[in-house]
């Protein structure tokens, strides 16, 4: 992947407009007018929504990240050597790909090569590859033959750059090799003789490039590479990466210079847009790679980055790193099987679905397929659900998938509908609503404000940006109502370093404001306290405070738990629309401990207003 560690999970832009006005077919590039995407390829795979992404190599021997850490992690003389080594005798494709199937995924890519250049099939085109392991199976062929049996697509993800090719010219990681015999018209003839391999001898339906940022790489070389695979395979999808189109980590390509058939968002959703294909790709844990104790992501995470991607009508590439001997870890095996369940029963919501017309908002996704809008509610308002009306449709009814129905009402051009005491599902609560004409193809709409609990549909900024390694989603992560677990590492947390946490929450309109919650975290034996005090203060206009409420916490001195405490501070009475949350560190560590006058930490995540 592209290397840079951009936030994981970005929320949708609730005011997002769709890009562009009508269905932009990609294709071959300004160099190549009249070769576009094949229509009926880019259909069959974006009905399919939900993908499973393998980052696998000899790397894995040493539990660092694939490609950038050859050099700067783990010496290139080691590196590249590593696949002497490289022997997963545990590896079995059956297992594999019935583990995506389980998953509910319907494709299947795999780095066939990565920036290591290291190649996963028998190539007659290279001697670094896995027929010179110990292993000595051709892992794409094994792999390929599977899907087609068990009926996953079967993609491959390959490497523009080859920092391990002496013709590449272009060096990282402090390779001290010389370029000066570089050739990189002997390499464009390496690569698009792999590409040719890729294509014919392994069937592959997606060619999913990555690494062409670097200079070595350019314009037209992207749109020659494009041109060559689809004459190869005129049904083959190409994603935005063999050119130069990419517009940051976004991934998002809207101009028709540039080939490529979808954009790629990495490590982050999407922006909302229907009419040019995209598709997420994002890691189950922190690394691309296996990683030793990487933090894998909860089943809400999961199930909720999917709604999103689908709401916004792109497709979730979801990434998982076996293990050096062959196995897919069972933790990421167990949360993939618990994803699957959840589709097993919400599945048409996602399956064969076009966003919207719903705008997406932090708590709020939905799809569309026929006359049914699917409504997925990440996080349920109090009581009743309000959305827009629908123009020119009548709502014949509204129900909960595979449950009940709901009474409902028109008001004030607004469509209300009574929800039940508490969310059918906790992850995602998906409703339909059954419509007397087709839903598809209705313009987008804004979602109103509706009513919460707490404050989870408003604006939050913080004075002091928390320590990058602790900084979950940002702000919303303090909002966003889904509470950290007992491990500061888990990714919900936010933590700073001696400094305070101070947030302004902007309500948006003036509310009653009586008391606020705040949930922080005692770990004593990794400098993690519990706060000396939390303030709140109020104010009509966002600069001019007063202080409504104030609550000293009595410390609880020298303790080895672990836990959660909420603390609840009663406020005087007010209405306001910004509210300020100070949560005040300790600052230093105290006499007796072991880290004594070093910095201490204070952990919050969720904060509510009531």
């Amino acid at each position: 992947m592209s290397g840079q560690r951009s936030i994981l999970l970005a929320l949708f832009l609730s005011l997002a407009p769709c890009i562009s006005q009508g269905q932009r077919l990609g294709g071959g590039g300004e160099a190549h007018p009249d070769l576009k995407t094949n229509a009926a390829s880019l259909r069959k795979w974006q009905e399919m929504r939900f993908g499973m992404f393998i980052h696998w190599g000899p790397v894995t021997l040493r539990g660092t990240e694939i490609g950038w850490s050859r050099g700067p992690q783990v010496r290139i003389e080691d590196y590249d050597t590593l696949y002497k080594e490289f022997n997963p005798i545990l590896f079995n494709a059956r297992e594999w790909v019935r583990t995506a199937k389980t998953a509910g995924m319907k494709y299947l890519v795999i780095t066939s090569k990565h920036h290591d250049g290291f190649c996963l099939w028998d190539s007659k085109y290279t001697e670094y590859d896995v027929m010179n392991t110990p292993f000595r199976r051709d892992v794409l062929k094994e792999l390929s033959e599977e899907c087609e049996r068990q009926g996953i697509m079967f993609c491959t993800y390959y490497s523009i750059l080859d920092w391990h090719h002496p013709d590449y010219s272009t060096r990282y990681g402090g390779d001290r090799r010389p370029v000066e015999s570089s050739d990189m018209n002997r390499y464009r003839q390496y690569l698009r003789n792999q590409v040719g391999e890729l294509i014919t001898d392994y069937r592959t339906n997606i060619l999913w490039c990555d690494g062409e940022w670097e200079a070595s790489w350019t314009h037209k070389d992207g749109m020659d590479l494009y041109a060559y695979a689809r004459s190869l395979n005129d049904k083959l999808l190409i994603n935005n990466r063999v050119d130069k189109g990419r517009e940051g980590m976004k991934g998002m390509t809207t101009s028709d210079r540039f080939a490529g058939d979808f954009g790629t968002p990495e490590q982050e959703v999407g922006f909302f847009d229907n009419d040019n294909p995209w598709e997420s790709c994002i890691t189950i844990g922190q690394q691309w790679s296996w990683k030793p104790n990487d933090r894998i992501k909860s089943l809400r995470e999961c199930i909720q980055t999917l709604a999103k991607t689908a709401g916004g009508g792109g497709n979730l590439l979801l990434n998982i790193g076996p293990m050096m001997d062959g196995r897919i870890e069972q933790r990421q095996t167990k949360r993939l099987k618990e994803i699957g369940h959840w589709l097993s029963r919400y599945g048409e919501s996602i399956y064969g679905t076009t966003g919207g017309p719903f705008l997406p908002t932090s708590w709020l996704a939905s799809t569309c397929k026929g006359n049914l809008i699917y409504v997925h509610l990440l996080i349920s308002p109090r009581e009743e659900l309000r959305l827009p009306a629908i123009p020119q449709r009548t709502i014949k009814g509204v129900r909960i998938l595979g449950g009940d129905s709901l009474e409902f009402r028109e008001e004030a051009n607004q469509l209300v509908v009574t929800l039940p005491p508490e969310p059918v599902d906790e992850h995602d609560a998906v409703l339909v609503l059954d419509l007397d004409g087709s839903a598809e193809g209705i313009a987008p709409l804004e979602v109103p404000a509706n009513t919460f609990k707490g404050v989870v549909d408003a604006d939050i900024r913080l004075t002091h940006p928390p320590s990058p390694s602790y900084s979950a989603l940002g702000a919303p992560s303090l909002i966003d109502r889904v509470r950290g677990t007992a491990d500061f590492r888990d990714g919900t947390w936010l933590g700073f370093e001696q400094d305070d946490c101070e947030a302004v929450i902007d309500q948006r309109s003036a509310n009653p404001v009586s008391s606020v919650v705040v949930g922080c975290i005692n770990a004593q034996g990794s400098w993690i306290f519990l706060p000396k005090a939390i303030d709140v203060e109020v104010s009509d206009n966002g600069t001019d405070f007063r202080q409504i409420g104030k609550l000293d916490v009595e410390h609880p001195g020298r303790d080895d738990g672990v836990y959660i405490r909420d603390f609840p501070v009663v406020c005087e009475r007010a209405a306001a629309r910004f509210v300020k949350i100070r949560v005040a560190n300790i600052g230093v560590c105290p006499p007796w401990h072991k880290g004594a006058g070093g910095k201490a930490w204070v952990f919050v995540d969720e904060i509510t207003v009531e």
